[in-house]
């Protein structure tokens, strides 16, 4: 995405600045960490934050922040309990089994690589989101201006 300029009266275009630029929805300070998160659940939610310069709004966009850094929390401790027991444990019959949490920690991370999809914590989903912006603007723009 670039910046507008305003249009070049000599030519009637529209000029465009040369850096990428996202759309800046909050300026103000990031909200305070939930006290109900824990430790990577703190570092996650301060990073979103920062990571977001002002493109996500805390009146519309707290509560899936707030589920991401929560299902970090539960990554966490998942993962904190299947290595202090062991990967593997023992099956019915006596066999080797995978930890029964690790199905757990693998719909986690389902639901984060989802959640990073929205935010657009992926490189594809920072493209399609620029694509996505760059749209707008030429519509809201208008034809003439292009």
């Amino acid at each position: 995405m670039t910046r507008s300029k305003s249009p070049d009266v000599r030519t009637g275009n529209a000029s465009y600045a040369d850096e990428p630029v996202a759309p800046v929805v909050y300026e103000g300070r990031a909200p305070r960490v939930p006290v109900h998160l824990k430790a990577t659940g703190r570092d996650v939610w301060r990073n979103v934050w920062a990571a977001g310069s002002g493109a996500y709004s805390p009146d519309t966009d707290r509560n899936i922040i707030l589920r991401y850094a929560e299902l970090h929390d539960r990554r966490a401790e998942l993962l904190d309990r299947v290595e202090a027991d062991g990967y593997l444990s023992e099956g019915y019959s006596g066999q080797p089994v995978a930890h029964p949490l690790l199905r757990y920690v693998e719909s986690t991370e389902k639901e984060l690589r989802s959640i990073e999809t929205v935010i657009g914590f992926t490189p594809e989903a920072r493209m399609r989101l620029g694509i996505v912006a760059a749209e707008a603007r030429k519509v809201a723009a208008g034809p003439e201006d292009f």
